[in-house]
C-alpha cells in the first residue's frame, strides 16, 4: 500500500534541485490562492489584502528558513499572514470605523484556517477519487473541468446523446461525491 500524502505537507524531494528561494517561490505559487483567501476572509478590503499578501510573501522570504521541509507549508504561511493581519489592524485600529476584538479577530482566524485545512483535505480526497475513476470517466470529467469543454461540444465530440452524457456526468459525480465522504470518513478514523 502506497503511503498518504498528509494535505498541507510538501513532498519537498521535487524541489530539492532548487535553490531556497526557487523552492518558496514554487511553494508560494501553488498555495497562493488559499493563502489570498484566507486573508480576504480577514480583511475585507482588496487594496488592503493585497498589501498585507505582498507583506506576507516578503516576511515569508525572510523566515524561509525556518521552515521545516515535511512540514505543513500552509499552516506556516498562514501563522505568518495572521500575524501581519494582526499588525495591519493594530496600526489601523485608530483610523478604521470598524474595529474587532481582538479575541473576535483570533476566533476569526482559526475559522478561516479550519475551513482552509477542511477544503485542503477535501481536494486531497477528491484527487484519489479521482485517480479511481474508470480511464473513460476520468477522461470526461478531465475535459470538462480542466479544460472547460461544455457537455455539448463532449457528446458530438464523442458521438453520444447530450442527455445520455448529462446522466452519466450526474453518476460520476455521484460517485465521486461518495467516495469523498467515505475516503474522508475512513481519514477520520485512522
Amino acid at each position: 500500500m502506497e503511503s498518504k500524502q498528509l494535505p498541507g505537507v510538501e513532498n519537498m524531494s521535487k524541489y530539492d534541485h532548487l535553490s531556497p528561494n526557487e523552492q518558496l517561490v514554487g511553494l508560494l505559487l501553488k498555495h497562493h490562492r488559499r493563502i489570498y483567501g484566507f486573508i480576504l476572509a480577514l480583511v475585507p478590503n482588496l487594496s488592503d489584502a493585497d498589501d498585507l499578501m505582498q507583506e506576507t510573501a516578503f516576511v515569508m522570504c525572510r523566515r524561509f528558513h525556518e521552515f521545516e521541509p515535511g512540514s505543513n507549508f500552509i499552516a506556516w504561511a498562514i501563522t505568518i499572514a495572521r500575524n501581519q493581519i494582526v499588525s495591519f489592524r493594530k496600526k489601523q485600529r485608530s483610523h478604521s470605523k470598524m474595529k474587532f476584538a481582538e479575541d473576535v479577530m483570533d476566533e476569526l482566524a482559526d475559522l478561516t484556517a479550519e475551513k482552509i485545512s477542511d477544503i485542503d483535505k477535501r481536494v486531497h480526497a477528491l484527487e484519489e477519487c479521482l485517480n479511481k475513476l474508470q480511464d473513460g470517466d476520468r477522461k470526461l470529467i478531465e475535459k470538462r473541468y480542466e479544460k472547460g469543454v461544455k457537455v455539448r461540444q463532449i457528446a458530438q465530440e464523442i458521438g453520444r446523446p447530450e442527455q445520455g452524457l448529462y446522466k452519466s456526468m450526474a453518476r460520476i459525480h455521484n460517485s465521486l461525491r461518495m467516495c469523498v465522504e467515505r475516503t474522508l470518513s475512513v481519514w477520520k478514523t485512522a
